[in-house]
């Protein structure tokens, strides 16, 4: 070959080495800005559940693997309870809650990510349900030294992790996602221990006033009423005088477990003060929620809490119902009909107690403005 011919094939193979080259920048400039742009969703998300809805399902479809999973130390069941149930599988089968940090010094025992193929104990650990995974990368998650967690990135093509290669922004990215879930987890237990009443469970009289204010909104906009019950535990003091407050105590504890049990899941149950309790119901009518107030003072003088002396002490409970339409909610401003509808429960609490107390009354509330412009 003359020496033009070799200076034409030289050049040949270095542009296909520049153009190679340029297709690789590419590649990397495009991952490099995926993963900007999961940090910022990631740093978006306030709940833990939005957070690992975004991990675990579109980690997986922004970076094209076959399956994302997750371990996450719980050992007090924080994320447990903030993901509304005590087995969140269901949800997020690829999510493992551990109460031992065991299983993630077996997967990560000097804290290193691992890259490459898993053999059959990493499969197991890390990917139980899906065998096809054939590289992977399993990622630590770290905060202040100590191992919270452990994500695997897995995938079905054999050459997608390397444990040749390095896979620095993958590291960068595990300290993000563990930043973001310490971060939710301590934000929504602040919040839900601040609207909880410590003794009872249930809600506090301010996360009540708040979801009422919601619930008003709701009916406004979708037309369904809203019932409104208070609720009175009976002769209370002469209860806390002969067997003492711990029994008091044991009394307003279970009083608050019934009530959340036997209502549904869409309405809320809070300790309104002392042994007061209010319940909003949701597109429940008038003679609906008289009829599940009936339903649960029924169960409440069935109960039984020991006393002092051991021998059970049984109660008996009053109640008030009214309810929230439409029409009220386009005749009042919001103030008012918050404080219309409080009242207008009260007066039929109040008309309970008056009648020899163990039975529910209603009391419809008032159109104030719509009476006034009619007349």
């Amino acid at each position: 070959m003359s020496d033009s011919g070799h200076f034409v094939e030289d050049n040949r193979r270095l542009r296909r080495m520049v153009s190679l080259m340029r297709e690789e920048a590419d590649r990397n400039d495009a991952l490099l800005q995926s993963f900007f742009n999961s940090e910022l969703q990631l740093l978006s998300r306030t709940t833990l559940s939005e957070l690992l809805d975004y991990i675990l399902k579109d980690f997986r479809d922004g970076f094209h693997l076959d399956t994302v999973t997750l371990m996450l130390l719980d050992p007090e069941e924080a994320a447990r309870a903030l993901l509304d149930g005590p087995e969140p599988s269901a949800r997020f089968p690829n999510l493992r809650l551990l109460n031992s940090q065991a299983p993630l010094r077996e997967i990560h025992p000097g804290g290193e990510l691992f890259c490459g193929e898993p053999d059959d104990v990493f499969r197991h650990m890390c990917f139980p349900q899906h065998p096809e995974v054939a590289s992977c990368a399993i990622l630590p998650l770290v905060r202040e030294n100590c191992l919270i967690g452990s994500l695997g990135l897995g995938s079905a093509d054999p050459g997608r992790f390397n444990h040749r290669l390095s896979y620095d922004y993958v590291s960068h990215l595990a300290s993000v996602v563990s930043v973001c879930i310490e971060n939710c987890i301590s934000r929504e237990t602040l919040q839900h221990l601040s609207s909880i009443d410590a003794l009872t469970r249930v809600l506090n009289r301010r996360a009540l006033q708040h979801q009422l204010v919601c619930e008003i909104k709701r009916c406004n906009r979708t037309g369904e009423s809203l019932a409104y019950v208070l609720l009175d535990i009976d002769h209370f003091k002469p209860v806390n005088d002969q067997h003492g407050h711990v029994a008091g105590d044991r009394i307003l504890r279970a009083v608050g477990q019934i009530l959340s049990e036997k209502v549904r899941d869409t309405d809320s149950v809070a300790r309104y003060g002392g042994e007061e309790f209010a319940i909003l119901l949701p597109g429940c009518d008038l003679r609906e929620a008289v009829r599940l107030a009936e339903m649960l003072r029924h169960a409440l003088a069935e109960l039984r809490v020991p006393g002092r002396d051991g021998r059970p002490v049984r109660i008996t409970a009053s109640l008030g119902v009214t309810i929230c339409e439409r029409q009220h909610t386009e005749a009042m401003d919001l103030a008012t009909l918050v404080e219309d509808l409080v009242h207008a429960a009260d007066q039929a609490l109040y008309r309970s107690k008056n009648q020899g107390r163990n039975q529910t009354s209603s009391q419809v509330c008032p159109v104030r403005q719509a009476r006034a412009a009619q007349q």
